[in-house]
């Protein structure tokens, strides 16, 4: 799961966590413990930083109409609490489950990315996972909290070359909670920071500078012209990035990572196309492209930074990004 963003002073916000098992028990009630994401994490700081009692997903309906595998819709006893976006578990009556990926809302029928793999015949249930718990409205408006200054403010103290802070999350969110009678453990992350990271790409973007992108797309891609992909691509550029050093999160210039994201959409299709049976060539082409972009952009920096987290901007040092 990765990185949860929530936006300084902004209230009535939530973290979430996605329970990799399924559907947790209502009983006994989750929980969590929200820590600094420090070494010895086991001990950190604790952090007051959330309000009320964990909540699971609402969603817990059942299907009203046969759908056989291969079908791309399902027809619920009531859509409501249904997110696009977000995944839920069908179980038949015979125990039988699969993941499904919300992609369009229409009353109570939605339509899904994927055919499903089953047949799950009227009755079958559809509930989500989710585990979410409010948070508080003073820890989110403390400007000392922002994942940025407290690394800062860390490595000054600390340890001046101190590993916290450079492109790893503030916080370490432990969730407790019990699945099938069994209690078990979740981690996830999340920062505190002024602004989300946004590409600002859009499928038409990347189709402009690679014609024929979005015709090209798989099939489970069309409906949404290839958004989801471009999301994955954005997600790239920034682990390329911080696994460069660069702590992606407080670069300023969203140009840069837009156009790095449109070459990095075109990878991971040309990826896609190669694994269907098109020429290894095209993937090599789409790298290449991508590998000379970023060196342009990133290896000797033309941006401006966040040093401390504060909105404040400082040149960038050079950093040696695509390293061979």
């Amino acid at each position: 799961m990765r990185t949860q963003e929530v936006l300084f002073n902004i209230t009535g916000q939530s973290f979430f966590y996605d329970p990799p098992e399924g559907r947790p028990d209502a009983s006994p009630t989750p929980a969590i413990v929200v820590r600094l994401n420090t070494s010895g994490d086991a001990t950190a700081q604790l952090e007051a930083a959330t309000t009320g009692s964990v909540a699971i997903d609402s969603v817990n309906t059942t299907t009203t109409v046969d759908a056989a595998a291969g079908a791309q819709v399902l027809t619920l006893s009531s859509s409501s609490g249904v997110v696009r976006g977000r995944r839920y578990i069908l179980t038949s009556i015979g125990g039988d489950k699969e993941v499904v990926e919300v992609l369009t809302i229409a009353s109570n029928v939605v339509g899904l990315r994927r055919p499903l793999i089953n047949a799950f015949a009227s009755g079958a249930t559809f509930v989500g996972s989710r585990l979410t718990v409010s948070i508080d409205a003073t820890w989110v408006a403390t400007q000392g909290k922002i994942s940025d200054i407290l690394a800062t403010t860390w490595r000054t103290t600390k340890e001046s070359n101190h590993w916290w802070g450079a492109g790893y999350a503030g916080y370490r969110l432990t969730w407790s909670y019990s699945f099938g009678g069994s209690p078990t453990i979740g981690v996830s992350f999340a920062d505190l920071v002024r602004y989300n990271a946004k590409s600002l790409v859009t499928p038409a973007d990347v189709d402009t500078t690679f014609p024929g992108w979005i015709d090209r797309l798989p099939t489970d891609y069309f409906e949404d012209q290839g958004a989801a992909l471009i999301v994955e691509a954005f997600h790239a550029v920034r682990m390329d990035a911080i696994g460069d050093d660069q702590v992606v999160r407080r670069i300023r210039n969203t140009e840069i990572l837009r156009e790095l994201t449109i070459y990095r959409a075109n990878v991971i299709l040309a990826r896609t196309q190669v694994m269907a049976g098109a020429a290894p060539a095209i993937l090599h082409e789409a790298r290449e492209e991508y590998a000379q972009r970023y060196d342009q952009l990133m290896r000797e920096p033309k941006f401006q930074v966040d040093q401390i987290g504060d909105g404040s901007a400082a040149a960038a040092r050079r950093a040696p990004i695509l390293r061979r």
